[in-house]
């Protein structure tokens, strides 16, 4: 690795936003271990969707339209930091650390299964943000519905 490639990747580790997603990795962590989804999703403002809707679709044009290109800046560094994280690059794990940066505009963490190929039954987890659904594999799988 040559001095200018170190530079690089110094300078890409010491931005801002890549500091606050690790630290926020490290408050998810901490909560899996410590605490209920609900709570911690609560706790890092991102609501929990227990109804298996993944919200209403806004009119093209209205002014409620999220921030496309700040959103893709989060999703982007959350995703760069998260597959180097020491205790797992779960999809529970991203869905929690974006929501959390993504928490201004309400976004609802949805939890779903299906089957896989085995037969086994898999788990995603996935944001809904305004209506738009922040993960193209989600429509692989059925939203969870609170049975209670």
């Amino acid at each position: 690795m040559n001095g200018s490639t170190l530079l690089r990747r110094v300078y890409l580790v010491l931005q801002p936003r890549v500091i606050v997603v690790v630290v926020v990795a490290l408050v998810v962590e901490v909560g899996l271990r410590i605490s209920t989804v609900p709570r911690l999703a609560r706790l890092l403002g991102v609501r929990l969707e227990r109804d298996g809707q993944s919200g209403q679709q806004l009119p093209a044009g209205s002014t409620n339209d999220p921030p496309v290109l700040w959103i893709r800046e989060q999703y982007t560094t959350v995703a760069r930091v998260m597959p180097h994280w020491p205790f797992g690059n779960t999809c529970l794990r991203r869905a929690l650390v974006l929501g959390h940066r993504l928490r201004r505009l309400e976004p609802a963490l949805v939890i779903g299964v299906r089957h896989d190929e085995a037969g086994q039954l898999a788990a995603h987890a996935w944001l809904v943000v305004a209506g738009v659904v922040l993960d193209p594999l989600a429509e692989q799988y059925a939203p969870l519905r609170d049975l209670s």
